[in-house]
């Protein structure tokens, strides 16, 4: 059984008279994890900007920031929790360990929990959930450039590793080294632009080669994968001023190129990406492709078959909660899972209100192969019945919805434990959806696995409906 994360969101004391400092909780097994966010006030119009470190050790890089922020003005989020680099935790007896910067993908997450202590599903499920979390409290859907702030120890991670014949090349499409510089001080990125504006400025670079870098689960691997421009900030411990100038030029050279994020939009799933046929998984699922019939609230079929696909490691995941259902004489009935984002503007525009259908200008969890809508079933293979129907956009579908008779409000608690045992996140507004832990680590896709084309009752020539 997947253990449950639990998030808090706690007040804390100002840094200074002017600097509004916050932070949320988190447990991950038995650890906590402090994720403090201090807010520097700024005149000026920034570019949307989070600046970020995820190691508690590093804390040249955090007195670096706060001096160049305290004059700029910006939001600059820590993780906190014993001073050192790993997370360790212990869950169900086990002890594990994490870098939290090599959690972002799902290569990532099994191979540090794996070098470290040993990777479990359990362990990678509240790792993918934290992963998440983090994600969401640095508002990853509203800025234009995540900066991340790291310390080295002299000589084991520097620029040079990067060089043509170094350890570390085929992670770098170019490099640039300032010549008789430190090498430990350096900057790494995933825009060009930025590449050249901070080697015009004398500083050592290293530009991300997006197509050969080793995923390790990183924030750059990740931002890559996402299109969002990111800075890793890379200073000696020690090295106090010169990280601050490093990051005064780096404010400057996003003041001149105001770099912008788009939405990462992908015809075919990536690498690690893998969309799956439901019933190839399990073929006891019951298929009930609402959005391949006229049935749902567009009035029309979008889908050309009763096919349902998800992603693969949370159509395994399914697949578990089945198994366990099934020790109750029970099943799931599947109403969908991944949505291209066509389908997902043609919902929209039916229906655009966010509590029920995400804005594809964001994309939702269904277009990332990663979130499912689901009901129960007996044996027999009937609908259990439930306090509202599926696609039902009222109160009537929110969790907190009690005005029910009591069968129907048991039958609703014994899906969402039986969901949430496996790590599968419930939406609140919404009875029957949930979302796979690690659903950030994909991007938001428009591919479209049928084999066939979409909304197949369109004539020939005809517009997206």
């Amino acid at each position: 059984m997947a253990a449950v994360m639990v998030a808090l969101a706690l007040p804390m004391p100002s840094a200074t008279a002017d600097d509004a400092t916050t932070a949320r909780s988190f447990v991950v097994g038995d650890a906590r994890i402090d994720v403090v966010a201090t807010a520097f006030p700024s005149t000026a119009e920034p570019v949307e900007v989070a600046f970020v470190s995820v190691h508690d050790d590093e804390e040249t890089a955090v007195e670096a920031a706060g001096d160049v922020l305290r004059d700029r003005g910006g939001r600059l989020v820590e993780l906190r929790h014993t001073g050192n680099r790993e997370v360790a935790f212990r869950l169900g007896g086990t002890a594990h360990r994490i870098d939290p910067n090599r959690i972002f993908t799902p290569a990532g997450r099994r191979a540090t929990l794996t070098a470290l202590s040993e990777w479990s599903q359990p362990a990678d499920d509240v790792v993918a959930a934290f992963a998440d979390e983090l994600l969401s409290t640095l508002a990853i859907d509203d800025v234009d450039v995540i900066v991340a702030l790291h310390n080295n120890t002299p000589d084991r991670y520097t620029a040079a590793n990067y060089a043509p014949g170094g350890s570390l090349a085929t992670d770098a499409a170019r490099v640039s080294l300032r010549p008789g510089g430190d090498a430990d001080d350096f900057f790494f990125v995933t825009d060009p632009g930025l590449f050249d504006a901070l080697a015009d400025r004398g500083h050592s670079v290293i530009l991300q080669n997006d197509a050969t870098v080793a995923d390790d689960g990183s924030l750059s691997v990740w931002c890559g994968r996402m299109g969002i421009p990111y800075v890793n900030v890379e200073a000696e411990h020690g090295h106090r001023a010169e990280q601050a100038k490093m990051l005064r030029d780096l404010v400057a050279c996003l003041a001149e190129r105001r770099p912008k994020r788009g939405l990462r939009i992908v015809a075919t799933p990536p690498s690690g990406c893998e969309l799956v046929d439901l019933a190839e998984i399990d073929a006891s699922f019951v298929l009930d492709n609402r959005y391949a019939t006229t049935d749902n609230v567009t009035g029309i079929r979008l889908y050309p078959a009763n096919t349902i696909y998800l992603e693969r490691s949370a159509a395994d995941r399914l697949a578990r909660v089945q198994a366990s259902l099934r020790g109750q004489g029970l099943g799931l009935k599947v109403f969908d899972g991944y949505r291209p984002l066509a389908v997902q503007k043609a919902l929209w525009r039916v229906k655009p209100d966010p509590r029920y259908v995400a804005d594809p200008a964001k994309g939702s969890r269904h277009n990332r192969g990663s979130a499912v809508d689901v009901t129960l079933v007996d044996a027999e293979g009937r609908e259990l019945p439930m306090p509202s129907a599926f696609d039902e956009f009222s109160e009537r579908s929110h969790l907190a919805f009690v005005d029910a008779p009591g069968d129907l409000l048991a039958n609703r608690e014994t899906l969402q434990k039986a969901m949430r045992a496996e790590g599968f996140i419930p939406l609140p507004t919404e009875w029957w959806h949930f979302d796979a832990p690690g659903w950030r680590a994909f991007p938001v896709m428009d591919a479209n696995p049928y084999g066939r084309p979409l909304f197949p009752d369109a004539k020939p020539g005809e517009a997206t409906p």
